[in-house]
């Protein structure tokens, strides 16, 4: 069995976070209200980078993994659209540059675990927006049902087909919550037809609730200045089982 960073296999990454078509559209109509150059911040292999180039817009895709940027530059290239594609970690970086929109998609803000972290990552994006710009993130909240699961106990994540491995399955369990530090430890286990197990990965996750995160914005210096439940921009409520926010710099 191989256990690595699931960010050092784009190929698996990417059959887990397929496109959406709603996740799109909304980044992109986000981004093109302010028009533009676009930060898209942790941008993996391109996944809302590529339609946002394909909008028209400029964008520069930031992410740690090497592997990652390197997919991203493939999928770009075979698509025919530009990216500007720079590997950074987010808690502090200086790109010398301004942006219209910042964003931080598929809840990589939850890869973000200390104060210190937050404050690191929202005054590195204030330092690069744009007077009028915006930062724009989303979270899920906090799900109690696998906080509260049985460690160890074993859950269905998907079902997926790989273009050499064929037919996978992946099964998630909670090895570990901190609740002080609000940070769960998470395994996916990958299994094919042919072997159990092939390939585990593990997730440190940040649970943020809704009352703390206009605390952890403001830590930044930043301010929030709407938040919503849904990409469909439904309004929050305590059903919402995302949140979904739009910041500025302090004025």
């Amino acid at each position: 069995m191989e256990q690595n960073s699931l960010y050092d296999h784009p190929d698996l990454y990417d059959l887990m976070g397929a496109h959406d078509p709603v996740i799109e559209r909304f980044y992109v109509e986000m981004a093109s209200e302010r028009g533009g150059s676009v930060l898209d911040c942790g941008c993996g292999s391109g996944r809302l980078a590529i339609p946002l180039a394909r909008a028209g817009l400029s964008v520069t895709g930031a992410d740690l993994s090497a592997a990652m940027l390197a997919r991203a530059g493939a999928l770009a290239r075979a698509e025919a659209v530009e990216l500007d594609l720079i590997q950074l970690d987010m808690r502090n970086f200086d790109l010398e540059r301004s942006f219209d929109t910042i964003i931080l998609a598929a809840n990589a803000i939850l890869h973000l675990h200390s104060l210190a972290d937050f404050e690191g990552f929202f005054r590195a994006a204030g330092r690069h927006l744009a007077p009028e710009g915006r930062l724009v993130f989303d979270a899920f909240m906090p799900n109690f049902g696998l906080l509260s699961r049985k460690p160890g106990q074993r859950e269905l994540a998907g079902a997926v087909t790989h273009d050499t491995l064929g037919r996978l399955t992946v099964e998630e369990a909670l090895r570990h919550y901190d609740p002080i530090a609000q940070v769960s430890d998470v395994e996916w286990y990958w299994s094919s037809e042919q072997e159990r197990d092939f390939f585990t990965n593990s997730w440190r996750m940040r649970s943020i609730f809704p009352q703390e995160m206009p605390l952890l914005v403001a830590s930044g210096g930043l301010r929030l200045v709407e938040r919503i439940g849904d990409f469909d921009r439904s309004p929050l409520t305590g059903s919402s089982r995302r949140q979904i926010c739009v910041c500025a710099r302090m004025t």
